[in-house]
């Protein structure tokens, strides 16, 4: 009978990938868990995902585990997809659109603009337009990706419909088996603080948004070098501020947050640009007072008055890869997320 226990198994995952209780892109229970919910063995659960997956109902990602495929030949291809970012003509976005539009025109696909202005209310009604539109696929930045996300049923009911769903810069904790492209935030604090240390500084300060993965990670990468080499962490040093904060944030506080510190690292250079102005505006010299380094190397750490240190965003290259992996899941193949590293580039400002 076991030998036939397999076939059994196989009609049962069948079943409940055709009646909706795996959709697509969801991953599967692990062989494990297989194996105790039905109560078989590991050879059993093995044969069992094996004819599914020559079947085309799934795909086996080497260390990841088996996902759901897109049931491709149901669907007619409009050769659109939506694209939803925070906003579109401001900062680095320009350079990450460039690369998206850039590779969706090579694959033949036309994208479809909007903006959130990173307020959870336009994502939901974006999201609830894109539900009743033609789209192949989606590519969104996530909405204040650190905060609690009402509009996560939204998601699960694009991937329902078996529009493939694809994350950006950002992505949402509790919305699993949604694949990502983002860049090695934490990393990418780690090393900007540590440059900071090998220069000599002991008191750093650090400026981070809160409403977002990037500042927590960013944040998380600063303390860990602290602690690494022995240095004191100390709140009194960290300055926190939201989506719609940083302006008035940075104007009041960035001063006294640096006060007694000799290097500050910034969540980005639209952080690092004002607390420049401020401090050469109170007679601070920079580098010789205080150090500042960043994150994105946009044009306005080179525009600044003392050229800012920061770390290269991927940007251009960013959009196209995440633009690649979405092709792929219109293919129905499942993509595990990709986490790209930061360069640094060290200007006048350190």
């Amino acid at each position: 009978m076991e030998k036939f226990k397999y076939l059994q198994l196989t009609d049962t995952l069948r079943t409940a990938i055709q009646n909706g209780k795996y959709v697509t892109g969801e991953k599967l229970p692990s062989e494990n868990e297989l194996t105790k919910m039905h109560a078989c063995s590991r050879q059993t659960v093995r044969q069992a995902l094996g004819i599914l997956d020559a079947e085309g109902l799934t795909e086996r990602i080497r260390g990841s585990g088996t996902y759901v495929r897109s049931p491709r030949v149901q669907k007619s291809w409009m050769h659109n997809v939506a694209v939803v970012s925070t906003y579109i003509s401001e900062y680095i976005l320009p350079s990450i659109l460039s690369g998206i539009q850039q590779e969706l025109s090579i694959n033949g696909y036309t994208a479809m603009l909007f903006a959130t202005n990173n307020r959870v209310d336009n994502e939901r009604r974006i999201i609830n337009e894109l539900l009743q539109k033609p789209i192949d696929g989606l590519l969104v930045e996530g909405t204040k990706s650190a905060l609690p996300n009402p509009n996560l049923d939204l998601y699960r009911k694009l991937r329902q419909q078996g529009i493939p769903v694809l994350f950006l810069n950002g992505y949402y904790q509790d919305l699993e088996g949604f694949p990502y492209v983002v860049t090695d935030d934490r990393q990418g604090g780690y090393d900007a603080t540590n440059l900071l240390i090998h220069k000599g500084h002991r008191r750093i300060a650090g400026i981070f948004k809160n409403d977002d993965r990037q500042g927590h990670e960013r944040y998380l990468g600063y303390t860990s070098a602290l602690i690494e080499h022995g240095l004191a962490l100390t709140d009194d040093r960290v300055l926190w501020f939201s989506t719609g904060t940083r302006v008035d944030m940075v104007n009041q506080y960035g001063l006294s947050v640096v006060e007694g510190c000799s290097a500050v690292v910034c969540y980005n250079d639209e952080v690092a640009v004002p607390l420049l102005n401020l401090l050469l505006h109170a007679g601070k010299a920079v580098p010789g007072d205080v150090a500042i380094m960043s994150f994105d190397n946009s044009t306005m750490a080179d525009l600044a008055a003392v050229r800012i240190s920061s770390l290269d965003h991927p940007k251009q290259k960013l959009g196209v890869e995440a633009v690649r992996r979405l092709m792929h899941m219109i293919g129905g193949q499942p993509q595990e997320p990709l986490v790209m590293p930061w360069s640094l580039t060290e200007k006048e400002s350190t």
